[in-house]
């Protein structure tokens, strides 16, 4: 017979079976969940932030005591007629005499004006000594803030003068400004038009200052260079009068209105206590105007450099040391600049009479050519 031949059909549309990972499986990471929730609870239950189950036993705490629930002697000491007899049950007590009641006063209640003003206000300046590194150099610091209360405030009253130097004060110890008194005062006065401070670049110093208004200003620079803080201008760093309200005023933060200006400060972190704390170096440079007088004189009358317009050309090219000289002279030994009358000028004469009249011009052509604002 011949055998049979048995066959087994192979599925060929089977997946293969798959690889096992080669990394932890499912029951290594069930493991350590299991211990991570073992020991939490273990830790809460240590902590007594939650009660065991009855299984693991009664919940108890142990908190150590000090005293004693009753003392009669303590007791009897409270309920003591007066100090004598509490006296004699414990001789330790401290006298009530010793302490003296009397000298205890209240603060006095608060002023709502003056709290409603120092929010308004907001913080004062840090009281600062302003020391020259010679005595050349506080001269010069005491002459320019001088100079810079009495032609900016002379008609004020003391306060005003006081907002001022607190202004220039501050400014000196801003970063944004020159760190010296001088260069504060007469920043830009090298340049018709452009100076921080007006009276240092529009002829204003060719006037012989008033003698009882100056040493009034005298006194009260004295003092702001001393270290006296005005509070009521706080931080300002700068002022105008209140008939004008220049556009820069919109971008600060005003502070107050002391006599006839108005004061403001910088919008932000720039205008907070922490910003002034530029150092003074204690050198002050030659005091101004540093355009000349004569020149300022000048463009008042139209005759001079534009406002503005650049410059001084005695002042051209890369800027110099200012050398260190005697400072300007103090009002005592100052004269109005003397003026002399140019010499008249020469006429020609002319035999005809009517060429004696060529330089003349006719009445209704007199203003023309004149720019009508």
């Amino acid at each position: 017979m011949k055998p049979e031949l048995s066959l087994t059909a192979r599925s060929t549309w089977r997946d293969p079976v798959p690889e096992k990972p080669a990394g932890p499986g499912r029951a290594f990471w069930a493991a350590i969940v299991g211990v991570v929730a073992v020991a939490c609870l273990a830790f809460l239950l240590s902590s007594g932030q939650m009660r065991a189950p009855a299984v693991f036993g009664p919940y108890s705490v142990s908190v150590p005591i000090d005293f004693r629930a009753y003392d009669p002697e303590r007791w009897a000491i409270m309920n003591a007629e007066d100090y004598q007899a509490a006296l004699k049950i414990d001789p330790s007590l401290p006298d009530p005499t010793s302490i003296g009641y009397s000298n205890a006063t209240a603060l006095p209640p608060a002023d709502p004006a003056l709290l409603r003003e120092e929010a308004f206000v907001g913080p004062a300046a840090k009281p600062y000594v302003f020391r020259g590194v010679t005595a050349l150099d506080r001269e010069r610091a005491h002459y320019c803030l001088t100079a810079a209360l009495y032609y900016e405030a002379a008609s004020e009253t003391d306060d005003g003068m006081r907002g001022v130097a607190q202004t220039v004060i501050n400014r000196v110890r801003h970063p944004s400004f020159p760190n010296t008194v001088c260069g504060v005062v007469f920043q830009g006065s090298q340049r018709a038009g452009v100076c921080q401070f007006t009276f240092s670049c529009d002829g204003a110093m060719a006037r012989a200052p008033e003698r009882r208004n100056w040493l009034r200003a005298s006194r009260i620079a004295s003092a702001a260079l001393g270290g006296f803080v005005f509070p009521k201008v706080g931080l300002a760093t700068h002022y105008h009068t209140q008939a004008i309200w220049p556009r820069w005023g919109k971008s600060l933060v005003m502070t107050n209105i002391v006599g006839a200006h108005i004061f403001h400060r910088w919008r932000g972190r720039w205008g907070m206590p922490d910003a002034f704390r530029a150092p003074y170096p204690g050198r002050e440079p030659v005091p101004g105007p540093y355009l000349p007088l004569a020149q300022q004189l000048a463009i008042l009358k139209g005759q001079g450099l534009a406002p503005g317009a650049g410059p001084a050309p005695m002042l051209g090219g890369p800027a110099a040391p200012l050398p260190d000289v005697t400072p300007t002279p103090l009002p005592g030994a100052m004269t109005p600049p003397a003026t002399t009358a140019p010499p008249p000028a020469s006429t020609p004469t002319y035999t005809d009479p009517r060429l004696n009249q060529s330089g003349q011009i006719r009445e209704e052509f007199l203003k023309s050519g004149e720019w009508k604002g």
